[in-house]
């Protein structure tokens, strides 16, 4: 997919799209008191002027790259704008390799954004001096690029750092960490836990612990973030869920009774909405049966594999008669495919 294209150099280590840590969402259970230093900052950003030649962006063949389709739809670009992004991350990627080994020590992250978007532009986040030779290998490029000085982080600071960082965390709070991600520029780290399976909450002992942990495996002290994450949900709140006929369904009038199948939404690690099923709600006028089908809530991040559909089982209360099947959340994924299996849509609404 494009998304990979566009976030991985050329046989090299993969591009940020953001700034940002990689980590599941969740509610944030306490706030930090520390702040780390204003990142990035305009009095260390130098953006380049462009001397390489741009070509224009070839004919778009969907056939070839859907990709490139799938990005215009995502970001309601037209196909020759999107094409134009995947060709300039195609000239991106290789040369970012080359950034990587003039910086060396010094690289902290090297981005991707559309050099298109007024507030976007890609960037190189460095510590230390600017090395003139960066700015020289910038201006290769036919469009412009931010060299950002003042980093928290190199990137093989932040790998020591989150390490020794997340093993403190488990010795003080859980025996297993459950996601955590550490954006070097930035200064910012994440933990994200289960709270129901720690020994206690993460509190601000916890925080100084992690803190001096990560800044003794780098050897000096770093001024970082660190945000703890868990979700405080009840795990019997429901969300909602759509359904479907099985395929080859038929009306019967005289049923009392429909069985459909259940289809969660977002990412379930595999899991969809089997053995999360919360009872079903029912409202019968004289010309519709509306039906809702909300699940229990899976706490904290989910992978987002391919899920089952689960069968469920509805009573009406009364025949169907001729009454159409409405299913009150059907235009909650209307931006989703139907499932395959040649399953039978309801009506939504």
């Amino acid at each position: 997919m494009l998304a990979a294209a566009l976030l991985t150099g050329c046989g090299g280590a993969p591009l940020a799209a953001e700034s940002g840590p990689e980590i599941s969402s969740g509610s944030s259970s306490s706030s930090p008191e520390q702040t780390a230093p204003l990142w990035p900052d305009p009095a260390q950003t130098l953006v380049t002027t462009p001397k390489g030649v741009r070509p224009a962006a070839e004919p778009v063949d969907v056939v070839a790259f859907p990709e490139i389709e799938w990005l215009a739809e995502e970001r309601g670009l037209t196909l020759e704008q999107a094409a134009q992004e995947f060709q300039d991350s195609q000239t991106y990627g290789p040369w970012s390799e080359r950034a990587r080994a003039l910086l060396g020590s010094q690289l902290s992250q090297v981005a991707w954004r559309d050099p298109d978007v007024p507030d976007g532009r890609p960037y190189i986040a460095y510590r230390g001096d600017l090395p003139p030779e960066l700015v020289t290998l910038a201006e290769e490029l036919p469009f412009p690029v931010e060299l950002r000085g003042g980093a928290v982080l190199t990137d093989a600071e932040r790998e020591l750092f989150q390490n020794a960082a997340l093993e403190a965390f488990e010795a003080d709070v859980a025996p297993r960490n459950w996601g955590g991600g550490m954006d070097a520029p930035t200064g910012v780290l994440q933990i994200d836990y289960v709270a129901e399976d720690a020994r206690k909450r993460a509190d601000d002992a916890t925080r100084q612990l992690v803190i001096a942990a990560g800044s003794a495996a780098v050897g000096r002290e770093v001024p970082v973030t660190v945000e703890f994450l868990t979700d405080d949900r009840d795990p019997k709140t429901t969300e909602a869920a759509t359904w479907f006929l099985p395929a080859g369904w038929v009306a019967d009038p005289s049923a009392t009774s429909v069985d459909v199948l259940v289809e969660a939404q977002g990412c379930t690690g595999g899991k969809g909405a089997v053995g999360r099923l919360a009872d079903p709600v029912v409202e019968v006028t004289p010309t519709e049966v509306r039906i809702s089908t909300p699940v229990y809530i899976l706490k904290d991040g989910q992978t987002c594999p391919g899920h089952p559909m689960a069968p469920l089982t509805v009573e009406l209360g009364q025949p169907l008669g001729d009454r159409t099947l409405v299913d009150v959340n059907g235009t909650i994924d209307d931006d989703t495919a139907p499932p395959g299996g040649g399953v039978v849509i309801p009506s939504a609404g």
